[in-house]
């Protein structure tokens, strides 16, 4: 090749490489590409991001496609972002929950991704909650619905349809068990007074109207008591002279004698039906009939309801009580892995010899063996035998047997089972067996007759089990443990054996190996069960009759069968509880019912000192109206605390001095005396006072739950006051004193204001005043010290 040739051979090769360069530069911009980068530059990232996939798949390797197709996935998930967050401004929870959705797929590294589809599917429940709650509450069921009021209001505190279904439930209740009368306490001291005239007092007092039944006897009564509710007063009185109230208005109450014709007059019967979701009504009726004693109790089963006609408080009780054992069931889930293994060795060595031998006489032209069967023979072929006729079977062959065999089997089976607590589930692994069932039966009048009996043979066809078969019962406790019932029932298919020859009758023998035991587990804790082992070995020896009996040589002349089966089943449970018994609330697992022969929602008597109920115990505070006051602006009679008030009936301030026994008494109440808050969230209340005008300075001690709630600082108003927390949890003390310097009293104003929080339980399980009502109204300890004209102080 010239040099011409070899410079016109280099540029053909360089033009081809660069044709090739540009094709393949070409092929890169596939049209799916192109049309993913039209739809980018249109905003319309998911059907970019679908092109770009599309593009992905034809050029897996491509850099350039991988980048484009993650920046469309970026911007698309920011676009179903951001519409999410619209709709969940706008409550358009489906949507929003959409969104996020494809938000979270399309880029699942923004963490805010996860957060806005945590709050969307939180909002989601709250909402659910609250329809369940109304739904309840249109059924009846007020504990329920308050439960799930209460929970909508946990998920979402600024849900106010929730907020507002607690409040109203909340003072239903109120009103219900409410007999009226002033929510402030009262001192009363009674010597020898007149019944009637210490109701007419206590109802002055109370601002209430007290009517009497004719045979409410006007005997004298003597009584001191401090410091009490009036409810709770005019509930001893009433309890020491064998008396009942029952409110017949706003602020009237009859009183009538506490007995059985009585009660039956009087008393107003209510009808209700209560609906049951899990317990049966005919395991209930016994339980309300034995608590309550209520006579007029009716079963509906097909509905599954309770119809109970009784007193309202009755059936409040009932409602409790129906509310603290309609619970669900608790479920466990068995992880079973049942593992069946069969080992079987047959071994067979000797020498096997013909076991039998014959002589038969045959017609001519025979061509068969000799066998036990007759042979017709006509008389011709009678006479025509000869030697021909004649045949002989002797034993002239020999076998030498040398077999070995070994197989192994393995049956394995991983079921699971979702069983109820204290119910029964089984499972079988393995076989059904037909086995044949003979029935004869003996035709009647036969036997009266003489004659020979005739019988009738049924034939039927059984099945039988064979394999594994498990029963499981659990009891599932309250702590993630539970007991388990078990049984294991192992059936083997055996030999077939003769039981009848003529007719022939067979059946097979069957092996049965059953375990059954109780043992107690963890959840999600594995027991193996082991050791269900059966071995069996089989021997079988075949011999020349005397031959085979001598020793050493006998061997020449036998056959031994040696069989070795082994069975073995290991089972392996594991335990998942799915659902544990829902318990309710302390509150609905403890509450007042009344005495023995009174039945109330609240108590009699309020227990005192260290021997009171804990206040998760302790029965919610009873809202009761605002006392009228007098012409004089008091909430106490005329004439209380006088001087000679010792021995006649009155009602007296507590440990009020004679010096200022003529004035009104100070009080100090906050404002507002209820509210409804969210767990967690901070509100405002104001310490309100009346007839402060002549204190110059007063200390104040606050007492409240700590559990429920958490001082945080104390807001001067109308005064200037010093906070301090008194050692030991749940106290905070305020000095309260005029901002003017030359001022006297804190008139009509709020002297103060506190900022308090309603505190989160770290625990399951919360109380209910928690997320009802954050209330600091338990104790007010007011310290108070006056100033006169001469300087001198006086310390109420």
């Amino acid at each position: 090749m010239n040099q011409r040739q070899q410079r016109g051979w280099l540029g053909r090769a360089f033009l081809s490489s660069a044709v090739f360069v540009i094709i393949v530069a070409i092929g890169c911009t596939i049209p799916e590409v192109r049309k993913a980068d039209k739809l980018a530059a249109q905003g319309r990232w998911d059907e970019a991001v679908e092109a770009y996939r599309q593009a992905a798949k034809k050029e897996p390797f491509d850099p350039k496609i991988q980048t484009a197709l993650e920046q469309a996935k970026a911007r698309a998930a920011e676009q179903h972002y951001t519409a999410g967050r619209r709709f969940l401004k706008e409550n358009r929870l489906a949507e929003a929950l959409s969104e996020f959705k494809q938000a979270l797929g399309l880029d699942p590294s923004r963490t805010e991704h996860h957060a806005a589809l945590h709050d969307a599917l939180r909002l989601k429940e709250a909402h659910t909650q609250l329809q369940t709650a109304e739904k309840l509450r249109g059924l009846g069921r007020l504990e329920e619905a308050l439960d799930a009021y209460e929970r909508a209001v946990e998920l979402d505190p600024s849900l106010l349809a929730a907020l507002e279904g607690i409040t109203t439930l909340t003072q239903q209740q109120r009103a219900a068990t409410a007999l009226g009368g002033s929510s402030a306490p009262l001192t009363l001291r009674f010597q020898n007074a007149k019944l009637k005239e210490v109701f007419e007092i206590l109802a002055r007092a109370g601002g209430i109207n007290v009517l009497f039944d004719k045979e409410v006897r006007d005997e004298p009564v003597t009584i001191f008591i401090k410091d009490t509710p009036f409810e709770q007063a005019l509930n001893l009185i009433l309890s020491l002279n064998a008396l009942l109230a029952r409110r017949i208005g706003p602020d009237t109450l009859l009183i009538l004698p506490n007995t059985k014709p009585k009660q039956d007059q009087y008393q107003d019967l209510m009808i209700r039906t209560f609906y049951l979701s899990t317990a049966k009504a005919k395991d209930l009726v016994n339980l309300v009939r034995t608590m309550l004693e209520s006579k007029r109790v009716y079963v509906n089963e097909p509905i599954n309801a309770l119809v109970i006609r009784d007193t309202p408080v009755k059936l409040q009780l009932a409602e409790r009580i129906i509310l603290a054992n309609d619970r669900r069931e608790a479920e466990v889930e068995l992880d079973l892995e049942v593992l069946e293994v069969n080992r079987t060795k047959s071994e067979k060595l000797g020498v096997n010899f013909a076991k039998s031998a014959g002589f038969a006489v045959v017609p001519p032209g025979f061509t068969g063996g000799v066998s036990t069967n007759t042979t017709n023979f006509t008389y011709q072929q009678l006479t025509d035998l000869g030697p021909q006729s004649f045949l002989l079977s002797l034993p002239a062959s020999v076998l030498l047997d040398f077999f070995k065999q070994d197989s192994d089997a393995k049956t394995l089976a991983n079921p699971k089972l979702r069983v109820l607590n204290n119910r029964s589930a089984s499972i079988n692994i393995g076989d059904k067996q037909p086995i044949l069932l003979s029935t004869t039966n003996v035709l009647p009048g036969q036997a009266a007759t003489g004659a020979v009996p005739t019988t009738s043979t049924v034939t039927s066809i059984e099945f039988k089990d064979t394999g594994i078969k498990l029963t499981v019962e659990p009891t599932i406790h309250l702590v993630d443990e539970l007991t388990l019932k078990l049984k294991i029932e192992v059936t083997r298919l055996g030999d077939l054996v003769t039981l009848q020859s003529n007719p022939l009758i067979q059946q097979f023998r069957f092996g049965t190996r059953t375990a059954e035991t109780i043992l107690t587990m963890k959840n999600d804790e594995s027991v193996i069960l082991a050791g269900l082992i059966q071995d069996e070995e089989r021997k079988t020896r075949q011999t020349v009759p005397g031959l085979g009996d001598i020793p050493v040589l006998g061997a020449l002349f036998s056959t031994t069968t040696t069989d070795i089966i082994t069975t073995e089943v290991v089972l392996t449970i594991t335990p998942r509880i799915v659902r544990s018994l829902p318990l309710p609330e302390l509150s609905a697992q403890a509450f007042w019912s009344g005495t023995e022969t009174v039945y109330a929602t609240s108590p009699l008597f309020a227990s005192a000192g260290p021997t009171s109920l804990p206040p998760a115990l302790s029965p919610p505070v009873s809202s009761l109206p605002a006392p009228r006051p007098s012409a004089a602006g008091r909430s106490t009679p005329e004439g209380a605390g006088s001087a000679g008030a010792m021995g006649a009936a009155g009602v007296t301030p507590p440990a009020a001095p004679a010096e200022i026994a003529a004035g009104p008494a100070p009080t100090l109440a906050f404002r507002p005396p209820d509210l409804a808050t969210a767990l967690g969230q901070e509100f405002r209340l104001d310490l309100t006072s009346t007839q402060l005008e002549g204190l110059s300075e007063s200390l104040v001690t606050i007492a409240f739950d700590p559990q429920a709630l958490e001082f945080r600082q104390a807001a001067p108003a109308a005064a200037t006051l010093t906070a301090s927390t008194i050692p030991g949890p749940g106290q905070v003390a305020l000095t309260l004193r005029p901002q003017a310097p030359n001022a006297r009293g804190f008139s009509d104003h709020p002297p103060a204001g506190l900022r308090v929080r309603c505190r989160r339980e770290n625990h399951r399980g919360h109380h209910r005043a928690h997320a009802r009502a954050c209330a600091m109204t338990k104790k007010v300890e007011v310290e108070v010290k006056v100033e006169q004209q001469d300087g001198s102080e006086i310390r109420p």
